[in-house]
Formats: structure tokens, C-alpha cells, sequence
């Protein structure tokens, strides 16, 4: 275990190091330049000078080896439009990110594992079916779309539920308060996901209930109920498990659109700010924030497999 475990890490760093060149790279060779120099006016002296400062005006290979220099001692660097640590800028916002993100996971839980279980208990029914065709429509439905429909009807029309932002300003904080601007967000941002939890959910129960052991079980005439929770429930969670190891870190790094619509203050907003604005440095850092996360829980995904399965070994 041990053993594998080394060499997982060895692979998830080179992996993290492939993505974030890339990232860097092609960061570099986008068209467009950085927004505080977009201005065609400015004079080029000051333009110049901006870009020495940065070091805007050394090749991309140079800038690229400074870059690497600066992250092997844990420097993510400097805000180009607002002169911030960008480690600071991260670090303020992943807590909004990731409590949207653990709020966005409970619903696709609570809701898709039990859906899919139930579709699956009565395969080919009318609520089979029912679920089937809510599932399609969550995974067909774009989140932007969904997200100005639910602000329209739930914030504009009937002023139940606030639109944008985090909490009430000019008010102490509250619980209620926060909850109050997380469903909209957090809705959203689940529908694709607990959608496609149900459905991998369905089609694990029915395979596994197909299995020799399930019939063997039955044929001994132990009770439909203790069938399901006994052999079938944990055998057919197995791969359930996968999706749901990579759903937070997909809904962390997919929040973008999301948080942005609703104006909540997370990573996913600051790295559209800093798309548009083509602030280098910030989409490097949180790249790097979002790609380690999905790393880290795919390595997560295959020390649980060892727990939840006995079957497989790790030599």
C-alpha cells in the first residue's frame, strides 16, 4: 500500500506540474493583453514601464522558468490588475466556494443516491420512468439558464429568496441569512450533477441485482429488504463512489458560471474576473488550487476503493 501509495504521489505531481504548464502556456499565447494596458491612449512609456515591472517583456520561455522558480518556494505571485498576493485572493475566497460547493454535494446525495435507488427498485414503472426523464433534463439543462429562471421567478417575481451576493448587508451574520443566498446558487449548481449521480446510481443497482450472489441470496429466502441492504446496497455503491469523489472538486472548479450569475464571491468569479482582465497570475492560482483538488480526490477515490471493496488489493 505504501508502495503504491509513493508512486501515486509521484504520478499526481508530474500530473499537477503537465497541467499547470499547459495552463501557462496557453494563458500566454491568448490574444488580448492585460486590461490596465487595453487602454489605446496610455502613453507607451507608461505601458512599457508596467510591463517591465510585471516582466511582461521578457519571452514567454524566460517568464515560464521565473514562474516555476517562484512556485517551487510556494510563491504563487502577485495580482497584475490588483497588486494583491494572489495566495491571499485564493485563500479569502475558497471558503465561499467550497461551503457553495459541500451545499451543492449534500443535495446531490440526499437526493440523487435515494432517486436512483428508487428508480432502480422498480425498473420499466411509471416513477421510473418519471425519474429517467427528470434526469435528462437536469444533465440537458445549461446551469446559466436555469440559474436566470430560478433569479426571475424566485427573486424578481415573488422576492422569496435574494438573487446575488452572500449575505444581507448592513447585518449581522445569521445562519438563516446565509442559507437565504445559498439555495439559488446551490440548486443550480447541483441539477447536472445529482442527475447524473441517479442515473449511475440506477444503473449500478440493476447490474449488481442481476449478480449470481443477489439470486443465491433471494433463493434462501431472505427478505426482499435484507437482500437490498446486505448485497446489494454497498456492491452497488462501488462506482457510485467515484462520481461523487470527483463531484466536489468538479463543482469547486465548475462554480465559475455559477458564482458569477449569482455575483457569489468565490474562486470560480475571481477566475472570470481574471479571464476577462487577463490576470496571468490569478488563473495560475487557481488553476492550481482546482487542479490539486481534483487530484487529490481521484488519490482519495483509490485508498477508499480498498476500504469499501476488500476485494481489491493494492501489492
Amino acid at each position: 500500500m505504501a508502495e503504491y501509495l509513493a508512486k501515486q504521489l509521484v504520478a499526481s505531481a508530474l500530473v499537477l506540474f503537465l497541467v499547470m504548464t499547459a495552463t501557462f502556456f496557453l494563458v500566454k499565447m491568448a490574444p488580448g493583453q492585460l486590461s490596465i494596458l487595453a487602454d489605446p491612449t496610455m502613453d507607451p512609456a507608461v505601458v512599457a514601464s508596467v510591463e517591465k515591472r510585471f516582466g511582461l517583456d521578457r519571452p514567454p520561455f524566460e517568464q515560464y522558468l521565473r514562474w516555476v522558480s517562484r512556485m517551487s518556494q510556494g510563491d504563487l505571485g502577485t495580482s497584475l490588475v490588483y497588486g494583491r498576493p494572489v495566495l491571499a485572493m485564493v485563500t479569502e475566497r475558497l471558503p465561499a466556494t467550497l461551503l457553495l460547493g459541500l451545499v451543492a454535494l449534500s443535495i446531490t446525495v440526499l437526493i440523487g443516491i435515494p432517486a436512483g435507488i428508487i428508480a432502480a427498485r422498480w425498473p420499466n414503472s411509471m416513477v421510473d420512468q418519471a425519474l429517467s426523464f427528470v434526469g435528462i433534463v437536469g444533465l440537458a439543462t445549461p446551469n446559466f439558464w436555469l440559474g436566470i429562471l430560478l433569479i426571475i421567478l424566485f427573486s424578481v417575481k415573488l422576492g422569496w429568496l435574494p438573487g446575488s451576493g452572500m449575505q444581507t448587508i448592513g447585518q449581522p451574520f445569521s445562519l438563516l441569512d446565509r442559507a437565504s443566498y445559498l439555495v439559488l446558487p446551490a440548486i443550480v449548481l447541483a441539477t447536472s450533477t445529482t442527475a447524473e449521480i441517479m442515473r449511475y446510481t440506477r444503473s449500478s443497482w440493476l447490474e449488481v441485482m442481476n449478480q449470481d450472489y443477489v439470486r443465491t441470496a433471494r433463493s434462501k429466502g431472505l427478505a426482499e429488504p435484507r437482500v437490498h441492504l446486505k448485497h446489494v446496497f454497498k456492491n452497488a455503491l462501488i462506482p457510485v463512489l467515484t462520481i461523487l469523489g470527483l463531484a466536489l472538486p468538479r463543482l469547486v472548479g465548475g462554480s465559475a458560471i455559477v458564482e458569477s450569475l449569482f455575483s457569489w464571491p468565490g474562486i470560480g468569479s475571481m477566475a472570470v474576473n481574471a479571464a476577462v482582465s487577463r490576470d496571468a497570475t490569478v488563473i495560475l492560482g487557481t488553476t492550481l488550487f482546482v487542479s490539486a483538488g481534483v487530484i487529490a480526490s481521484n488519490l482519495l477515490i483509490d485508498v477508499l476503493y480498498g476500504v469499501v471493496d476488500p476485494r481489491i488489493r493494492y501489492d
